[in-house]
Order: structure tokens, then sequence, then C-alpha cells
């Protein structure tokens, strides 16, 4: 039996460790991985701020801290940052609370079904009493909806907020550019807005066949909003979940 993506070439459109992992798991499924990033994070502008919240929770100043993505944890980790035992952590998702474990601390939060920001906000607070909960801090980045933190501070709760990071996006080579125009690479993983933005941006219109996989409805819907048109939105929020739903080359053809 063949491989499940025997044929495609797939661009994963962030690099590191993350585009690394995703690339195996594309090869392992028998696809070409292309690692072209689109957007890359950086420290934010206000690095004073940042180390501020990140020194006051490493004192253990806080009583839960919560980790709205992964490329949220890693910043904490450039910085040499840890979580103290007694703190808590709250994670928008599975995704993200795997990488909080990967990096050797406890997540005591997370919530069910689908990962998003409301979820979350709505899931915790409605199993704890601002009175019981003392001082919150909500790590996200600069480009990130204040959703976490303004429920959380309409709902009574003691929140600080630490822009942890920010998002940039990152030029295509000319040469890629031109393998996503010609159809040469045939299938797109869209992993956030910001990727979607920058997909837009510098490439434009896509051919017909090209296979635009979502992350999620809110990727999807911002992927329409900007006249792309989604083949796939991942039944969960997570890479391997996306990766699975990829339709087999051979039966796409077929079709």
């Amino acid at each position: 039996m063949s491989e499940p993506l025997a044929g495609r070439t797939v661009l994963v459109p962030r690099g590191g460790a993350w585009g690394e992992r995703v690339a195996r798991l594309l090869t392992d499924r028998g696809a070409v991985a292309v690692i072209a990033p689109l957007i890359e994070t950086k420290p934010p502008r206000d690095l004073q701020a940042r180390d501020r919240s990140f020194a006051a929770l490493a004192a253990g100043e806080y009583d839960w801290v919560f980790i709205t993505s992964a490329a949220a944890l890693e910043h904490l980790r450039v910085a040499d940052v840890e979580i103290p035992a007694a703190t808590r952590v709250a994670a928008v998702g599975r995704a993200t609370a795997r990488a909080v474990v990967d990096a050797g601390f406890e997540v005591d939060f997370v919530p069910a079904g689908r990962s998003s920001a409301l979820s979350l906000t709505q899931q915790w607070c409605s199993a704890h009493d601002p009175a019981g909960v003392g001082r919150c801090l909500v790590l996200r980045s600069d480009l990130a909806m204040a959703v976490v933190s303004d429920e959380l501070e309409i709902r009574g709760y003691d929140v600080d907020v630490c822009i942890a990071y920010r998002t940039v996006g990152v030029d295509l080579a000319e040469a890629i550019v031109d393998d996503l125009r010609s159809g040469r690479i045939d299938t797109v993983l869209l992993t956030s807005t910001s990727v979607v933005r920058e997909l837009s941006h510098q490439v434009g219109a896509l051919p017909e066949h090209t296979v635009l996989a979502s992350l999620g409805p809110g990727t999807t819907r911002d992927a329409e909003r900007r006249g792309l048109t989604v083949s796939l939105t991942s039944p969960e929020q997570s890479i391997e979940a996306l990766i699975a739903a990829l339709p087999h080359r051979s039966l796409e053809t077929r079709a």
C-alpha cells in the first residue's frame, strides 16, 4: 500500500524545531516537505516590560500563568525563565500543553474541545472563583487579541498581560513563490492568520488544484476573507490532525 501523501509537495510555513518536526511528520507519510517560513517570532519591542513580567513570574508572584501559544513558551525558555512549581499553568489547547510538558513544567488546565482563547477563558472561569484565585499572568503575542485578559478582568480576576513576543513576516525566496504560483508546491499548511496574511500578500492567487489546509476555523475565515479557497479545516487544532486530514494525492487525481 502506497504512503498516504506520496506525490504531494507541502509548504511548511514556519522554521525552527517546529518546522523540522512537521517536515518529519509529512515525509513519514510520503510527502515532500518544503520548509519555507512565512513568519517568525522575535522579542517584543518593549523588552523591559517583558523582562519585568518574566522576573515576577520566576519569583512566584503569580498563582496562574495562561500560555496562549507554544511560541510564548519558547520565548520563556530562551530567556531561561522557570515557572515555579507553585504557579499553576493553563494552556490554550493540547498542542500548547504538550509543549509545556516537553519543557519540563506541569499543566493544570486545558480546555475541552477546540483550542481557542474563548474556550480557555470560559471553561477556566466556570471552574474558579475570583475570590479564591490570586494574581494571574497572560502571555501572548503582539498580534493576539486580548480575549483571555479582557474576559478575566471583566469577571473580577486580578490579571496582568505580558507581550512575550512579536510575530513578523518573512520574505519567501523567489523560487518558492514561483513554485507556489505554478502549482509545483501543491499543498500549503495555513497554521495561523499571520501565515494567511503573508501568503496572500507575497503570493496572491494560487492554482485551483492547490490544497490550502487550515489549522482552525478562525484561520479559515481569515483566509476566505482574503479571497483564498480553503480546501479543508482540521477537525482538531493540532498539526497532527491537520496532516492526517490531507487528501491522498492519487484519490484526488482520480476525482
